[in-house]
């Protein structure tokens, strides 16, 4: 049985008033983007600890010299400029399902298009694969950024660098552990924390540009250009370390529901660009001033006195930076459930202002199982960065795509303006997963293997659960159809109230058809219980039961719930009576259907894959939880269908 969060692909509209949360609309602009600041910018905003560092690494044999500084800091600016604020907060932000982003968003706005076979498996493959490729970048982002925020121990002594490692596995407990408490609350206690790191990333960085203001020249793309004219081999390759500073994008756009595009823009805009830029560059003047500084030249910049209170602000800000990633990964699941990509899973929403805002806990304890282990297994932030990018950048190239798909087929934007965007953003795309590619044997394959294993899983349910589907729908009936089969003088009836739950206001479900054709027997009273639940808080209960007699005693009630309320089958059940519904509660047995999956007989999908999606289907989030039924009163009806 479907839970009630299935109800949302219906795409409900409330009802007598009731309106939809809209992004802004109870919630301040400058609360959302403070709580946007400790959510979605974490990732982004914590690059400077390793980018600039990588940029260096002995492997390109670079030197700090002034034409290389020039050269790098002016491929991070434009690189910001193009994908952050180009690609992301004026494009893309503007493509939203329902106040949500991300690829799987990008796929419901087309899902309803008339689009060819073709078009329909090509978005449908690129939507898959890119998913897989988030989760993937999603289990190395947070182990990094705690590493990387560590770091600062080593600077201080190496007797205290030794602790980094058991440090960073009791922040990333904590850090999972708090996931529970929703985003909202994370993000407001995280928000002012991650508004002083902003602040002082561009403190201290404008400190060092005052003394070289020289490399505030490597805004002109003209240094960037000479840098890959002097180094044209090299310059592919330094472009796999470039890529850190902009690999918070993914998340930030998948993070759009948790607080609107507004709040995201705004915090962006007036905090968060500009203190990145002032880092960076401050970074690059140091370097100019001290080679030295490139051992580690985020806190390099740092006063001694300020170090170890910097330390302890990088490591709050690094666990922070993990919240992006995983608060987007939350929304992705969701979505990808939506379209039947993944079984049914908990979700609990967090949030009477924004549905958005949701804690998914089995992706919670995947993801903080994994991200452990690779801190176990590592070690370094330096050890992590290789494996650090090629997902999330073979993603940028399939948001890209769908971006396009959507753009023009969708929101019908003329074919001029999508190809001309469209070149622009996936050549710089192409540019940075050609050189991620290179990074595959030292590391990139974690990721990869990742998405790989989860493209397969998310494969293997689509077709199975779309089979499934389709052989349970040509199941039900109409009510006159179902009629057809009984006597002349009706079917035998026992006492009692039969009470099956189904996701129609139409027809006869195959639980009914299915129950009598075995047993040639009715209960005395049949309801067929209905759960939509709404894009609402919650639902006023004198306007949430909706009851409708039928011939033959059969009655069909529909209970309307917001996504706050607690659906609780024997509670609607007992509404109802109380509205006229003529059943004894005690004298009640509840039926949900249990589909038996049939793998014997020959198919398309191998045989594998048939048990792999079994497997899945047995594990998948039971109704009797999902609606609080009596399990001493709950009967399961199996109904055999074959993939």
């Amino acid at each position: 049985m479907p839970l009630p969060h299935d109800q949302e692909r219906k795409g409900l509209q409330s009802h007598k008033g009731n309106k939809p949360i809209r992004p802004g609309v109870r919630s301040s602009t400058t609360a959302l983007s403070l709580a946007a600041l400790g959510v979605v910018f974490g990732d982004i905003g914590t690059s400077p600890l390793y980018a600039l560092r990588a940029c260096f690494s002995p492997s390109y044999g670079l030197d700090p010299n002034q034409m290389e500084v020039m050269g790098l800091l002016s491929l991070i600016f434009w690189a910001l400029m193009i994908v952050i604020t180009g690609k992301y907060l004026l494009i893309l932000l503007r493509l939203d399902s329902r106040g949500e982003g991300g690829i799987c968003a990008l796929l419901e706005l087309v899902r309803h298009e008339r689009l060819s076979r073709r078009w329909q498996a090509i978005a449908m493959g690129v939507t898959i694969v890119g998913t897989a490729l988030l989760f993937g970048d999603g289990i190395i982002t947070p182990a990094i950024s705690v590493l990387s925020a560590l770091d600062g121990l080593a600077q201080h002594s190496q007797a205290a660098g030794r602790f980094a490692m058991p440090i960073a596995v009791v922040i990333l407990v904590v850090l999972f552990g708090i996931q529970r408490f929703g985003t909202g609350r994370v993000g407001m206690f995280f928000g002012p924390i991650m508004l002083l790191w902003f602040l002082a990333l561009g403190v201290f960085g404008l400190m060092a540009i005052i003394k070289n203001p020289e490399v505030l020249a490597s805004v002109s793309p003209h240094y960037a250009v000479s840098f890959v004219h002097r180094h044209a081999g090299t310059a592919f390759v330094v472009l796999g370390a470039v890529v850190l500073v902009v690999t918070g994008g993914e998340a930030l756009y998948a993070d759009m529901g948790h607080f609107g595009r507004r709040a995201i823009r705004t915090a962006w805009m007036v905090v968060v660009w500009p203190a990145l830029l002032l880092n960076y560059f401050g970074q690059g003047a140091n370097l100019l001033a001290n080679k030295q500084a490139i051992d580690n030249p985020f806190f390099a910049l740092v006063p001694e006195a300020m170090l170890w209170p910097m330390i302890i602000l990088a490591t709050f800000a690094a666990v922070i930076a993990s919240q992006a990633i995983i608060s987007g990964l939350f929304s992705l699941a969701r979505q990808a459930w939506k379209l039947s990509f993944f079984p049914p899973h908990k979700v609990i929403h967090t949030s009477t202002e924004r549905i958005g805002q949701i804690y998914t806990p089995i992706v919670n304890y995947a993801l903080g199982i994994c991200c452990i282990l690779l801190v176990i297994v590592f070690h370094k932030s330096d050890a992590l960065a290789a494996a650090y990018g090629i997902a999330v950048t073979g993603l940028m190239v399939l948001t890209t795509t769908m971006f396009m798909i959507v753009a023009r087929v969708a929101l019908r934007w003329p074919w001029y303006v999508v190809y001309l965007l469209g070149a622009i953003f996936i050549t710089v795309d192409l540019l940075f997963f050609s050189a991620n590619l290179l990074k595959i044997m030292d590391g990139g394959w974690i990721p990869l293997v990742v998405a790989g294993l989860l493209t397969v899983v998310m494969v293997t349910w689509l077709r199975g659960s779309t089979a499934a589907a389709r052989q349970y729908r040509n199941r039900s009936i109409s009510f006159t159809s179902f009629k057809r089969n009984w006597p002349e003088d009706g079917p035998e009836r026992v006492s009692g109230a039969g009470i099956f739950l189904t996701t129609s206001r139409i027809g006869v479900p195959a639980s009914v058809t299915t129950l009598y054709r075995n047993l040639h027997v009715l209960h005395e009273t049949v309801v067929l219980l209905s759960v939509h639940v709404e894009e609402i808080p919650f639902v006023d209960p004198a306007q949430r039961i909706r009851i409708y007699k039928m011939p033959n005693n059969f009655w069909h009630v529909t209970a309307r719930h917001g996504y706050l309320d607690e659906v609780d089958a024997p509670a609607l059940v007992q509404a109802a009576i109380d509205q006229g519904l003529p059943v004894d509660p005690d004298n009640a047995t509840y039926f949900v259907r249990q589909l038996i999956i049939d793998t014997s007989g020959t198919s398309r999908m191998a045989r594998w894959r048939r048990r792999l999606y079994l497997i899945l289907h047995r594990n998948s989030w039971p109704a009797v939880w999902a609606f609080r039924l009596p399990p001493n009163r709950t009967v399961a009806i199996g109904i055999v269908v074959r993939i």
